[in-house]
Parts: structure tokens; C-alpha cells; sequence
């Protein structure tokens, strides 16, 4: 209990002492949870609710993980400041990062009037971060911090077309590897395709007959995609060569694509003595988590064993020299000698650095507020209380049509997910019109809400068969602007023996339903739908479900707040390029007013510097031509062989110190097994 005591009494008094680290923490986190929060709210229900997204579950894990190995880098790079002479080039940086949250805010926005949201407001995400460090600290530690932050774009969920036709390919692959062993072992299987996805056929030991389609979910397309994760994971952590990191893909890859081949053969061989009910419903449940634990602990095992790479490099305190006690006496952040950090914490932050993020905070807040970006609208209580088939009131009655309940697919919505998939139509009283079909799927997860392109084109395109239609038309429209509120219009024609042209115009959005005592809120997907025996005059039906569509979004009273700011997509789109435009020539500008500075200063230094120094410099420009990172006792070393002579400490570092301000080399800081060293670079 006393030693319970003290380790609680040791944390609460550093708490104390960095308690300035914790809040500016704290409020960087604030800072992207204002922005993004929304976003990666509805990404965390995806990723409890679909297999093919669960992977995004690892990444906070990950990044922080990233984050924490690159933390004394990143005390070293503000520490380099220290011994920078101030330029003008911290306040470009701060513009440039100024300008790259202006970016990630207009393609949050853009993204909204798509059809895809989410994956652009998640696509702006390490944009903006990039932003806020550039702004609260300078251009090094943004350097320091990239590999991080490039793995939030592991949070953007892959393109279903992509999915689907990885999906299809590994399916097939997979299955017929898994017909191969499992006909080896003399089991009793054959191997069909004539239900479109492939499918082995097994007699099991009791006779019965049993059957395995081996879907997407089935397929090792997921724990594919994390297992690309978890090996950029492996190659930004691992102290290796770039030949040894691409081994470890490849290696990764080929663990991963035999294990799902073993799991589909273990399954299936379960079933043979087993069941199909107890390998369906006990080993399969459990079968994926295993394979990608299996296949992460293999690739590890095998990078160490055989491809002989240190992942996890521990950290290995630098040998001591000469100098260093006398740094830190005199509360040096780095001996100036042989580089070493010394890994001081400062205890306050500057009261700048406070200013901009609350300045930050402010301005994040109202333009959240100000521009009303929504992922997906919200309507408000719909009333579901004697079941989804008399509830015909969630929608609007319209002038000449007839509103009826037509039928509820229970089997889609097993195999779907769904909590409801129903269908109504608007039946017009004049019989010249067309019906108008309005078809509703309600889930808890988006994903679970599939769009008409992957049901009828990317799931048949993935298993080699070609797409049951030929689209006509296909486009987004924007049904309510202030929200905003985009449809997706579709225009097909089934193939033979249907040969009719279907008229679609759906959109998603959310509602919170109130089914009896209790109030959920769910996603939603609705479809409306002309079908037509003539392909030519599909046109005319586009302007009539515009306006159904739009009666239906304002029935469903969206929740909405006035946007204080209003700007047209050419507005935002043209607002984006000069940004990007911006940022581009900024960073031009300043290199080449450098690579000007140095031109002109070298031009000056070759005719009027003194000797000593021309030696210096040209000591300098020998040892980086075998090596890019040097300490200043590599220097000393190397001028005290040439000359036979010992020049001062303190005058070699003037003289260093004024190369740099003629801009031949600068200090910069690298890392030397782990840990961060103060080296010299030529520039």
C-alpha cells in the first residue's frame, strides 16, 4: 500500500511539472476533434460494424505508438531553434501552414457537395494537421512528424470498387489453392462458379452435403488491408535498408495469402468431421482475428529471423565526450562537440506558442460554425410505432399519386444487415404516368446500405462476370443546398430477359427513429425509381424524380443551421487552387531567394574570404562527400590532420557559425540509433 503511495504521489508531482504539456496536448487534440469530430465519430461506428473497416480500430494505436517513438526528435528540433539565427523563413512556414488548414478546410467543404463525404473530409484530415504543426512549431519538426502523419490516410475507406475487384481476384486464387490441398488430403470437394461467386461443393463424413461460397468477407481482402497497415507500420519504425523494407511487403504478402488459404481449408475440413454448423459457427467466427494476429506475429518473426531486420531498435545512449559535461553545466540543450542530446524538458511553454493555439482554437470553432459542412443531413424524429409496414406517413403525400406500403425483403435484410429494406410506391392517378418506386434500406452502418454501382456492376465485374446492366447515366445532383444534401442520379438498362431502363435518383442520409419506447438513430438509404420499357426517353423522368427528391429531403426536415458563409463549388474550387498555388510559390520563393544568397555569397567568399576559412569550408565539402550527416569534432579532426595543428574550440565554432550565416552548410538534427544527434549539413 506504501509503495501504491509514493507511485501515486511521484505521478500526481509530475503531472504538476508538466502540466503545460498535458493542456497544450489536450487542446491540439480539441483542436482536431472541433474539425473532425463528426467524421471520425461515424468512422468509429463503421469500423465496429463492418468487417472491412474493423483494420481503422489499430490506427489510433499505431499513430500514437509512431508518435511516441518520434518524441525526443521532436524536443530536439525545437531545440534546434535555440541555436538558429531567426529569419524571415519561420514566418513563411507559418503562412505555408496557415494556407495548408485553408486547403484542408475548402476540400472538407468540396467534399461535401460530393457524393463521398466522408472520404474527402478524411482525405483534408492530415492536411490540416500538417497545418497546425507547421504553425505551433516550425518546418523540422513537421519533417520529424511526416511518417505519422501520412498513416492517418489509412483512416479513408478503400473505394469499394477496388475492394471488390481485390476481392474477387483473391477469391478465386484462394479457392482454387484451398480445392488443390483439400483434394490432396482426399477429401470429398468439387469447385463451382455457376452462382458467381466461387464456391466448393463437400459430401461431409456423415453424408450430408455442404457448401462455401467464398465471398468477399472470405476472400482475405480485409485482413489484406491490414496487413498493408501493419507492414508501413514495420517499415516506418524498422532501422533498415529499403531493399530489407520492401522485403518485409513481400514476405508480409505471402504469410498473409497462405494463411487465408489454410483458414478456408481448416474450415472446410472442420466441416467434413464436424459439421458445417460447428466450422461455420464456432472456428470461423474467430477465424479472422486469429489470422491476422498469426499473420502479424509471422511477419515479424520472420523479418527478424530471416530477413535478419530490427524492428524495435532500443535506443542506445551515445558515448560521452570532453565536452559534454561542460554543455550541460551551462544548461546546453546539445554538446556542440560530438552532437549528443541532452534531453532537457522545459518545464513552461512560451506565451507565442499559447497565442497561437488559442488563436488556432478561435478560428477553428467559427469556421466550423460558419460553414455548414455536414457529413451526412440528420432529419429529425420519424415515428415508427406499429411497424415499418404501416408507416407510410414518413413520407410525404403528393398531388395526384396514391402513397402505398408494396412489400418488406426480410431475406435482404439477413443477408444485408439491414433493420429494414422496404418498398413503397407513389401510384398516379393519371395512368399515362409512370409509377414512382421508393425503395428505403435502414442499417446501422453505411457500409451495410450498399449503392446500386456495387450491387449491379462491381460485384459482378469482381467474380469475372460482366455487370447484369449498361448504364446510361451517371452523375451526382444536389437535392438541398443548405445542408448541402447530393443525390446520386443513375440511369441502366438491364440486359436480356428484363431489357428495361431503370431511372434512379438515391441519397443517404441519418434519422433518428422512434420504434416504440425506444429512439435510435440510423443511416439511411433512399431510392427513388421510374422503370421504362423505351431506353430513349429516359431524359424525361430526370426533372420528375429531382422533384420527388426534393419533396422527400424537405419532408424529412432535415436539421440545418444557416451557413454564415456561402460559396459555390467553382468558388471553393477556385479558392483551393490558389492556395495550393500559394503554398507552391512560397516555397519556390524561398528557395531560390536562398540558392541566390548562396550563389552571391559564394561568388564574394572565393575572392575575399581569409585562407582559413576557404580550408574550412573545403574540409567540409570533402567529408560530405562520404558522408551527409557531420559532427563538429569530425571537423576539428579533420583540420588538425591537414594542419598539424589544434584551432581552438571556440574559434572553430565562429568559424562554423559564419558559414552558416553566408548559407554554405547549417545545423540540422538527425538520429543516430534512436537518438536524436546535432550534426552539420551542407547545404
Amino acid at each position: 500500500m506504501e509503495k501504491l503511495k509514493q507511485t501515486l504521489s511521484k505521478a500526481v508531482s509530475k503531472t504538476k511539472n508538466y502540466y503545460q504539456h498535458v493542456l497544450s496536448a489536450v487542446m491540439m487534440i480539441l483542436l482536431i476533434l472541433i474539425v473532425y469530430g463528426r467524421d471520425l465519430m461515424i468512422l468509429a461506428n463503421e469500423a465496429l460494424q463492418t468487417e472491412a473497416l474493423s483494420h481503422i480500430l489499430l490506427i489510433p494505436f499505431f499513430v500514437g505508438f509512431l508518435f511516441y517513438l518520434k518524441k525526443d526528435m521532436v524536443k530536439a528540433s525545437l531545440a534546434l531553434e535555440k541555436y538558429q539565427k531567426q529569419t524571415k523563413t519561420k514566418h513563411i512556414d507559418e503562412l505555408i501552414g496557415v494556407s495548408l488548414c485553408l486547403i484542408a478546410f475548402l476540400l472538407y467543404w468540396y467534399g461535401s457537395y460530393t457524393f463521398h463525404p466522408l472520404e474527402y473530409h478524411l482525405l483534408s484530415l492530415p492536411i490540416f494537421v500538417m497545418g497546425i504543426i507547421l504553425i505551433l512549431f516550425n518546418l523540422k519538426t513537421l519533417k520529424v512528424l511526416i511518417l505519422p502523419i501520412l498513416f492517418l490516410f489509412f483512416l479513408i475507406p478503400p473505394p469499394n470498387e477496388i475492394m471488390y475487384a481485390a476481392g474477387g481476384t483473391l477469391a478465386n486464387f484462394n479457392t482454387e489453392a484451398s480445392y488443390n490441398l483439400l483434394k490432396t488430403f482426399g477429401l470429398p470437394v468439387t469447385l463451382s462458379s455457376a452462382y458467381g461467386s466461387p464456391t466448393l461443393m463437400l459430401i461431409t463424413s456423415a453424408g450430408e452435403p455442404a457448401s462455401f461460397r467464398i465471398d468477399l468477407p472470405c476472400s482475405g481482402v480485409y485482413t489484406l488491408i491490414a496487413f498493408v497497415m501493419f507492414a508501413t507500420f514495420l517499415v516506418f519504425v524498422s532501422s533498415t535498408s529499403f531493399l530489407k523494407k520492401a522485403g518485409v511487403f513481400t514476405l508480409g504478402f505471402a504469410i498473409f495469402g497462405l494463411l487465408n488459404i489454410v483458414r478456408i481449408t481448416t474450415i472446410i475440413s472442420i466441416a467434413y468431421w464436424f459439421g458445417e454448423e460447428v466450422a461455420m459457427f464456432i472456428f470461423h467466427t474467430f477465424a479472422g482475428l486469429v489470422l491476422i494476429f498469426a499473420g502479424m506475429l509471422l511477419t515479424l518473426f520472420a523479418a527478424e529471423k530471416f530477413l535478419k531486420t530490427q524492428i524495435f531498435p532500443s535506443p542506445q545512449e551515445p558515448a560521452s565526450c570532453s565536452k559534454c559535461e561542460k554543455s550541460r553545466k551551462t544548461y546546453e540543450n546539445f554538446c556542440l562537440q560530438c552532437g549528443k542530446f541532452f534531453n532537457p524538458f522545459k518545464k513552461k511553454i512560451s506565451q507565442r506558442f499559447w497565442t497561437k493555439l488559442f488563436l488556432l482554437l478561435i478560428g477553428c470553432s467559427v469556421a466550423t460554425l460558419s460553414i455548414n459542412a455536414p457529413t451526412f443531413a440528420i432529419a429529425q424524429d420519424l415515428k415508427v410505432e406499429s411497424g415499418w409496414e404501416y408507416s407510410t406517413d414518413i413520407f410525404p403525400q403528393i398531388p395526384g399519386y396514391a402513397f402505398r406500403f408494396f412489400w418488406r425483403d426480410t431475406e435482404f435484410e439477413r443477408i444485408a444487415k439491414q433493420d429494414a429494406s422496404l418498398t413503397y410506391a407513389y401510384i398516379p392517378d393519371n395512368k399515362s404516368d409512370p409509377v414512382v418506386y421508393v425503395l428505403v434500406g435502414v442499417a446501422n452502418s453505411i457500409s451495410n446500405l450498399h449503392s446500386w454501382e456495387v450491387c449491379l456492376i462491381t460485384w459482378q465485374t469482381a467474380h469475372g462476370q460482366y455487370p447484369i446492366v449498361s448504364v446510361l447515366d451517371s452523375r451526382d445532383m444536389l437535392l438541398l443546398e443548405d445542408i448541402p444534401l447530393i443525390a446520386r442520379y443513375l440511369v441502366f438498362t438491364y440486359q436480356s430477359p428484363q431489357n428495361h431502363t431503370q431511372v434512379t435518383l438515391y441519397w443517404y442520409t441519418r434519422a433518428t427513429f422512434k420504434t416504440g419506447p425506444s429512439v435510435e438513430q440510423k443511416y439511411v438509404r433512399i431510392s427513388l425509381i421510374i422503370l421504362t420499357k423505351n431506353a430513349s426517353n429516359y431524359r424525361q423522368f430526370e426533372n420528375k424524380l429531382f422533384s420527388f427528391g426534393q419533396t422527400i429531403a424537405d419532408y424529412w426536415k432535415p436539421l440545418q443551421s444557416q451557413s454564415l458563409v456561402s460559396l459555390g463549388i467553382p468558388a471553393q474550387q477556385l479558392l483551393l487552387v490558389s492556395s495550393i498555388a500559394f503554398v507552391i510559390i512560397a516555397k519556390t520563393t524561398q528557395y531560390s531567394a536562398e540558392w541566390r544568397k548562396k550563389k552571391n555569397n559564394l561568388g564574394i567568399f572565393g575572392k575575399f574570404a581569409p585562407e582559413e576559412e576557404k580550408m574550412l569550408f573545403q574540409i567540409i565539402l570533402d567529408i560530405a562527400k562520404e558522408k551527409k550527416s557531420i559532427e563538429t569534432r569530425e571537423i576539428s579532426a579533420a583540420l588538425k590532420a591537414k594542419t598539424s595543428r589544434n584551432l581552438a574550440f571556440d574559434a572553430l565554432l565562429n568559424r562554423l557559425n559564419r558559414l552558416e550565416e553566408y548559407g554554405f552548410i547549417k545545423k540540422d538534427v538527425t538520429t543516430v540509433k534512436n537518438r536524436p544527434k546535432l550534426i552539420w549539413k551542407v547545404k
